[in-house]
């Protein structure tokens, strides 16, 4: 088993996320940001022009005789689904490691970007400030998992096994097996990355919340996914919904407005399968 600090180093040798991603993300929260200059940020990485495209000609979209031009792909897409789009791939693009048998990584992607994209939509909803920040932290809220996927595998398949035969939640399996937990090794990568302090935040209180609306926020969409059980992050709390419930009753979201939420996410969850087809 690896040591915290041998981690810790191994950490610190990942790639940075890619600065495409930033400078797109960047300007996308801009209220100057056009589409030409949007465009020409993604067109200067193919692999991102490529993921662009193969969305607006999938058949979630069936725009009529397909698209060839990423201005014209982005112009039927909007803001919100290219930086979901540009997000995605740059972060699980980082981590080369395949699943295991214990942690397939298709259905982590799928709750990762659940997470997010629940999170933006109720930020949206309750009026919260920077939107987009929420499904930045959603999506990679859980990116611990995918550093001990990288570099200590038999580690994460032991907290999987343990969590599943005892019925505990992830974290509690980390913390009764002992070393770094998911939580401490997201954040350490979130400060290699530079990411912003609100997605440190969101990444070190995701579990334990914290009197910032934007942590509650996170942590009531991964308990909330996690409840609905929209793809897996190796979770088996018996006691999730209760903690939903007091996550929800902080946020001050009431039953209105959680049943409008669920049919806008309802709709947009379509799109995942769509945007993760190229992971």
């Amino acid at each position: 088993m690896g040591t915290h600090s041998s981690w810790i180093e191994k950490i610190q040798s990942l790639p940075v996320l890619p600065q495409i991603a930033m400078r797109v993300t960047e300007r996308m929260q801009s209220p100057t940001a056009t589409l030409p200059e949007i465009s020409d940020l993604i067109k200067s990485d193919v692999g991102l022009s490529a993921k662009v495209l193969r969305l607006a000609n999938s058949s979630y979209y069936s725009i009529p005789g397909g698209v060839s031009e990423v201005s014209k792909a982005l112009h039927y897409l909007g803001f919100t689904t290219i930086a979901q789009i540009v997000l995605t791939s740059s972060v699980f693009g980082s981590f080369k490691t395949q699943g295991i048998r214990e942690f397939p990584l298709a259905p982590f992607w799928l709750h990762s970007f659940a997470v997010g994209q629940l999170a933006e939509m109720t930020a949206r909803t309750l009026q919260l400030e920077n939107a987009s920040d929420a499904f930045i932290g959603g999506l990679i809220h859980d990116v611990g998992k995918l550093i001990l996927l990288e570099i200590d595998p038999d580690h994460l398949a032991r907290v999987v096994r343990l969590a599943r035969e005892k019925n505990l939640s992830f974290l509690a399996a980390e913390n009764e097996l002992g070393d770094s937990t998911h939580v401490e090794l997201g954040l350490e990568l979130a400060r290699h990355w530079k990411l912003p302090s609100t997605i440190q935040s969101a990444i070190q209180f995701h579990h334990s919340g914290k009197s910032d609306r934007s942590c509650n926020l996170i942590q009531w969409a991964n308990l909330r996914v996690n409840f609905r059980k929209l793809g897996n992050s190796g979770n088996h709390d018996p006691a999730l919904e209760s903690a939903m419930n007091d996550s929800q009753a902080r946020l001050g979201l009431g039953a209105s407005a959680l049943d409008a939420l669920e049919i806008h996410f309802q709709k947009e969850f379509e799109k995942a399968g769509a945007i993760l087809s190229g992971h």
